[in-house]
This record gives C-alpha cells, structure tokens and sequence, in this order.
C-alpha cells in the first residue's frame, strides 16, 4: 500500500528484517520483565531504553550527527541495525528521479527566468545527487544523508540482528534460571501511628480484656429487620431464548437469625443470593420480596451490607482507614464523623481486629481480609440485613470457624444475616439457624430450621427416605441424597416435589404472612424522600480523593515511575541536544526535540491504565453499595493524579528547554512560560485520555493495545513525522486539523523558530555553477526572493552557496 519495491526479493527481505526485529525485542523485553520484580521496575528500564532505542535508530539524528559521549548506543541498538537493513533493502536497487521542486535555483509558476528542466546551472537538492544529473542512485541517497552502505545489509546489519536475537534469548533462560524475588510470606507492613490513632489503638488494648464490657457494646449494633421472599423468579436471555435460573423461591430471614444458602455446583447459590440483594441488572425477576412487609426501596442498597466472595479493597489503605471510608459515604450524611469514627472502633473489636487496625490491606493474610470484608460492611451500619457470598472460600478449617464464629456473634447482636456456603464441617453447619437448599434449576428443596447437631434436618431427610448415618456430614449427606454429588439421589420422586407436599412448606408460608403482617404492624412507612447515595456529591468528592492522594503517596513505585520517566527522558533528549546551534539541521534537531514532548502522553497512559482499571475494580464494589457515584470517581481520580502532573511537568520543562538552548527566536526566554503551561495540558490530556481509554476498555490488555493505534495516529499526523504538505489529502482535510497533536506541536514551534536566524554549515549550502560571466547574485536573486532563504556568496562567479 506504501508503494515501496515490488520486487520478491525486496518483499521477503523486508519481511525477514521485520520479524527478526521483533523477535529480537521481543527477547530484550523479556528479559526486563524476568528481572524486574514488578511492572513499575520494568516499565522504568523499557522506558529508558526505548526513547533511546528510536533515537539513536539513525533516523531522527543521522549517524555523523551523534554526540561523541554517547554514539556507542547507535551500535547496540536492535532497532538502528534493522532501520539500516530496511533503508538499504529500499533504496540499495532504486533510482529516483529529481523533479521540479527539489531543483534550485527554479521558476516559480509564471516565471520563465530558469530551464524548466536540471540545466547545466542547476543543482538537484537530492543527498547523494550529482551536478548535472536528474536521477539521483538510492545507493548514494542513503550513504550521503544517513551514512548508510547498501553492502551492509548482509554482511553486518542482519549478522548483528541475528546475534542480538541469539543473545536475548540466553539472557531471558538465564534470568529463568537465577533470578527468584519469591514472596513476601508472612511480613506485614503498617502505617506509622499519628497521635489520634495511637490514643484509638491504646483504648483497644484496654478494651480487649473487659470482656462483659465487649458484650454490652455488642448489643450496641443495629438490629436487623425481617425479609421475606415468596414465589422468587429469574429469567435471563440466552442466544436462541430465554433460561430460568430461579424458579418459586420461597423464604425468610429474622433479626438474630443466621440463614445458609446451599446447594449443588450451578444450582443458583450466588444468584438467588444477589436477587435477594436487588444485584441483578440483567433478566427478569418476578416474586415477591419484602422489607418488614413493604416493598423494597431505592435506597435499599445502602440499607443493606453485601460482603463479596472476592475481597477487593484499595490495597494502600489500613483496616481502620477502610472501615471509615465506608462509614463516612453509606452512614447518614448527618451522623457526626466522630460517631462514625466511634462505631468503626466497636467494628474492629467485634471483629478483633486490634492488633491490625493499621496494618495495610495488601499485607494481610485470608482469614484478616475476610473479616475486614465483613468489616467494611457493618461499618455502613446497615438497617436491614448482611448478605455475604461464600466467605469461607479459601480458608483453612480453623480459619473458616473462626469466621463463622464472628458471624455467630453478629446474628447474636440482632443482625440478620443470609449467607451462601459450600461444603462447611459438621461443627460449622450447625452454627447456621435456618437452611436454603436449591438443586439444579435454582429448585427450592427444603427452608427451615437445621437444629443442635442439624437433628431438625436428619429428621426430615429421615422422614422422607433418606437416614443420615450419625458418623456423616450432614452438610454433604444432604447433596448426595438430592442427587448434587456423584450418586444419584435418593428415593424415587425429585426432593422439590417432596418440599411442596411437605407440612413444612405449608407451615413456611403461613409464617411468611406473619411475618409480613408483624413488619408492617411493628414498622411505619417512612415517607422521606428515599436517595441513591447517602452523602452529597461534594462530601463523596472530598472523601474519595483524600484516599486516591493517600493511595498515591503510599505507592512509591507508582509515583517515582512517573517521575523516573520524565526526568530521565527530558535528560536524554537534551543531552542529545545540547546546546543546539542555528544551523538547517540543529533547526530540524528542534523541531523532533519539540516533538518528543508529544511522545509524553504515550508513555504516561501506558502506565496509568493498569492502576486505573484496577481503581476501577474497587469502584464497581463500593458502587453497588451505593458509596458514591460514578462522576465522583472520575473526577477523583483525575484530581488525584494532578499534582504529580504537575510536579512531572516541571521536571520535564527544567531539564528539558534550559540545556538545548531553547529560546533564541523573537519571543526569547520568555517563551519558556508558554512551554510549561503546553507541557502542563499535555500531562492532563494524558491522564484523561488514559482513563478514557481504561474506562471504556474490559481489560488491562485490551486497554493497553487500543492506546497503541490511537497514540500512532495523534503522532504521525501532527505535522512532523509527514510534513503537512505530503499529507495524502484525506488525511489532512480533518485528521490533521482534529489532532490535538497538531496545535501542541504547532504552538511550540511557532514560539521557538519565530525570528530564529539560520546560518547553515559549509556542508549544508546547495552548490551550483551560475553561467559564465554572471554572479551566483545576478543568477540565482529571482528565485531566492520568491522562495526565501539566502545566497552565502551572492558575488561569487562560481560554487554558488545557497
């Protein structure tokens, strides 16, 4: 499509060239990431070494123009030995023809005063191009302006490659073999004590032993209302139709009550858990659930608590500062932060989590992290019920009973409590007041009571057929006789029909009309005006971008990073700049260090989007919750990450514009402000295109590769890698123009080249013979002042200068 040599052997070794570049960065990656111990560590090398790589490939500075300290990169760089292949491959065969405007001195439309073709006082401008001559050899093109020889694509350019590919991939076995930065085991890391937290952790301590003290404060808690769910259905649209997954659900939970959710392996568990919980945003619920007899709210979400099976919490965060967190967005806006302060205290003592208090999440073991699960949620004081999705998964016996336990004391305290659970002990089940079994096609089997040694459940699994041996788990008994475990079930009628004839589903549903009948009796209807989010939009703002600047500061890695980037960047391109002259090509060298500038947003997603999609993660739990609405999150984290764009800006423009010299136009140093301020809206354009593209991506990978094509497009048609006037004109009738790449570079270069003097070097000057008997002035003053530019010996009869 580029039009570049048709030939099969140009093709193929384009091709072969191509890949093995890849493969061998493909290595060299590798091996950073192998070494490396996190992604921040290798992203700092790869964005060390890349710039440097594209750099020093010898396009942007041509190989004779490399500074002295540091030309030896040119001759390690996988990409400089492919560049060279390719541009000897191209041009090593082809012949170019030099047309009118790379002619000088020429006419300009209208004139006649110059041969419309190359005469004999005529020079093609071409590199590589003989006096005389309108065809220019590709062989002599590259040799004069990039220091390349067609020779070496064989004999040194693909050898090199092919070592360099040989070499990456030792070094990644290598890295394999002997680089092991194993785990961090048991170690756990808290944040150093204010004095606030210290006097709280101190009265912890002194707390701990008042046992009938800790009994009394327990009593303390909200007690929890009574839900009732009747005739529950679930549909949802799958290709060719529709598939029930819940069918006549029918139960209840009480205050003080600690109800399982069990069943087989896709009998419903979880989803009949999150209907109950009005989590559902897809399909078709039908039924009926009830709030103490009333229909369920809008701010029913914020009534409740929902502790998920995957525990996702801001990492950097310690166990008080995240039980706070939930207590300032889901508490009343008019509870006072010092009784939500004292409510989190009451939490982590339930939960007896004193000596972790300020322990950060990212350290703390299972076990811990599901109690701060469950923590995280009470802190929300909820009026009504805690839903929790399997909160034993991944524990050990012990650790699994200890949970258990605190949820005991929870329903002890009048919390009411559903919970789905797979395969508990038998010590564990029977702390459980009332069982839900589903079977396959969400089927309700049995709901009701589970007794001191499950005996109410023996008795009815006894009753129908079914005798639990007293040395057997009832908890797996109970599947293996619905038929949910590798036998076939039970007796001859499927248990659902034996639930609907039993005098227990009768005796279900009369308790659920006196439930329902209690609730609205014992409750009034509350006429406020019911709200989505518990606190204004301000307060969610100011609270959730605290946490995001706090998260921030506590990942060093993260923020030195994005500062490593930038400064090491800026330090690279002005020491390859360096005090840059004004000559043709230190004013080309100024424009591709100006363009460098637009290289930061590329680099600047790519970092930001993997911790944004993770941010994202947590945002989708605490929204569900109803914590705090989507703009508040996006908003926060933008404001979060602007003071390190600010401060990476700085950085970038100090050590960046001062050592090239910059400033030497007509504006002068006082153009130095409008460079920062340009700097500064690129960092936010970055951040904000990041989380755009995170935001609108499912995943890290996806993310990361759709920055790749947007990035390639805002940088390739802002001007300067294809000048505007050999844009195709597609392109640049509206791309050019809707690049917010375009008025960046643009600016900066206007500000920088305005009133800049050009003096060029002996080797930069086009040279041409005037005719015999004239000046190079009386020969070549017409088209000098239709196209500008200058005559260095506008009195010489020979070697014009121009």
């Amino acid at each position: 499509m580029t039009g570049l040599r048709r030939t099969a052997g140009a093709f193929f070794t384009f091709h072969l060239l191509v890949y093995m570049a890849f493969l061998t960065m493909q290595g060299l990656f590798r091996t950073i990431g192998i070494i490396c111990p996190n992604f921040d560590s290798a992203f700092r090398i790869a964005s060390l070494i890349v710039p440097n790589m594209i750099s020093y490939g010898g396009y942007i500075i041509p190989v004779d123009s490399m500074r002295r300290y540091i030309f030896w990169l040119y001759y390690i760089n996988p990409i400089g030995y492919s560049f060279s292949g390719l541009m000897e491959n191209e041009f090593g065969k082809l012949d170019m023809l030099c047309d009118g405007n790379y002619i000088t001195p020429r006419n300009a439309p209208g004139q006649s005063v110059y041969p419309d073709g190359l005469g004999p006082n005529q020079v093609c401008t071409f590199f590589g191009a003989q006096p005389a001559q309108n065809v220019v050899h590709g062989r002599d093109y590259i040799q004069t302006g990039y220091g390349l020889n067609a020779s070496d694509l064989w004999r040194r350019n693909f050898v090199v490659l092919f070592v360099l590919f040989l070499f990456f991939q030792v070094t990644q076995y290598w890295a394999m073999e002997k680089v092991n930065f194993g785990g961090m085991g048991g170690i756990q890391i808290f944040v150093k004590e204010d004095k606030e937290t210290k006097a709280l952790n101190e009265r912890l301590k002194e707390r701990a032993a008042q046992g009938d003290e800790k009994v009394e404060r327990e009593r303390e808690f909200q007690r929890g209302k009574t839900l009732t769910w009747k005739d529950v259905n679930y549909v949802v649209p799958v290709p060719g139709g529709t598939r029930r997954l819940l069918h006549d659900v029918t139960g209840y939970v009480k205050s003080g009550q600690l109800v399982a959710l069990m069943g087989a392996s896709g009998a419903g568990k979880t989803t009949a858990l999150d209907v109950l919980a009005q989590r559902k945003n897809i399909g078709v619920i039908t039924g009926e659930v009830l709030l103490e007899g009333r229909p369920l709210s809008t701010s029913f979400a914020r009534e409740t608590a929902y502790a998920e099976q995957m525990d996702v919490h801001e990492p950097t965060t310690t166990v008080r500062e995240a039980m706070r967190f939930s207590a300032y967005l889901r508490q009343p806006y008019e509870v006072s932060k010092e009784e939500k302060d004292e409510y989190v205290e009451s939490i982590i003592e339930l939960l007896e989590l004193q000596e972790l208090s300020e322990a950060m999440v990212l350290t703390l073991g299972v076990e811990a992290r599901k109690r701060l699960t469950i923590g995280v949620e009470l802190a929300s004081r909820p009026k009504a019920l805690l839903f929790l999705d399997e909160p034993t998964s991944g524990l050990d016996a012990q650790s699994a009973f200890n949970l258990v336990r605190f949820l005991r004391k929870l329903a002890a305290a009048g919390q009411s409590i559903i919970c789905t659970i797979h395969q508990p002990s038998a010590l564990l089940f029977e702390n459980f007041d009332r069982l839900l079994l589903l079977e396959t096609g969400g089927e309700t089997v049995y709901f009701g009571d589970i007794g001191a040694d499950s005996k109410v459940l023996r008795d009815y699994l006894s009753r129908n057929g079914a005798h639990c041996p007293d040395d057997q788990n009832p908890a797996e008994f109970m599947l293996e006789a619905i038929g949910a475990g590798s036998q076939a079930r039970i007796g001859p009628r499927d248990w659902k029909d034996i639930w609907l004839d039993s005098p227990e589903f009768a005796r279900m549903k009369t308790e659920i009309e006196d439930l329902k009948a209690e609730g609205v009796a014992r409750s009034t209807e509350d006429t406020t005006k019911p709200t989505t989010y518990a606190t204004p939009i301000y307060y969610q703002l100011r609270v959730v971008v605290e946490r995001a600047l706090r998260a921030l500061w506590r990942s060093p890695d993260y923020t030195w990073t994005r500062l490593f980037v930038h400064v090491f960047l800026s330090l690279f391109v002005s020491l390859t700049f360096l005090n840059l002259g004004t000559s043709l090509r230190d004013l080309q060298f100024r424009v591709f260090a100006i363009f460098w500038v637009s290289i930061l947003p590329a680099i600047v997603v790519n970092q930001i989007i993997p911790a944004f999609i993770i941010n994202r993660m947590i945002y989708i739990r605490e929204a569900s919750s109803g914590m705090y609405s989507p703009m508040v999150f996006a908003v926060g984290q933008l404001l979060a990450e602007t003071p390190w764009s600010i401060l990476s800006a700085i950085l970038y423009w100090v050590l960046m514009y001062f050592p090239m010299d910059f400033g030497q136009g007509a504006t002068g140093k006082a153009g130095s402000l409008y460079f920062l301020v340009m700097i500064l809206a690129l960092e936010l354009f970055g951040v904000t295109m990041a989380q755009a593209i995170a935001a609108l991506s499912p995943t890290i990978k996806v993310a990361v590769l759709t920055n790749l094509p947007i990035s390639l497009i805002l940088t390739t048609f802002a001007g300067v890698t294809i000048p505007y006037p050999n844009l195709a004109k597609f392109w640049r009738s509206w791309m050019y123009q809707l690049n917010p790449f375009t008025r960046l570079i643009a600016g900066l270069v206007v500000t920088e080249l305005q009133g800049l003097p050009i003096t060029c070097r002996d080797d930069e000057f086009a040279l041409f013979e005037p005719p015999s008997g004239q000046t190079c002035a009386a020969w070549a003053d017409t088209f000098v002042n239709t196209f500008g530019g200058y005559l260095n010996n506008p009195n010489a009869t020979s070697q014009c200068q121009y």
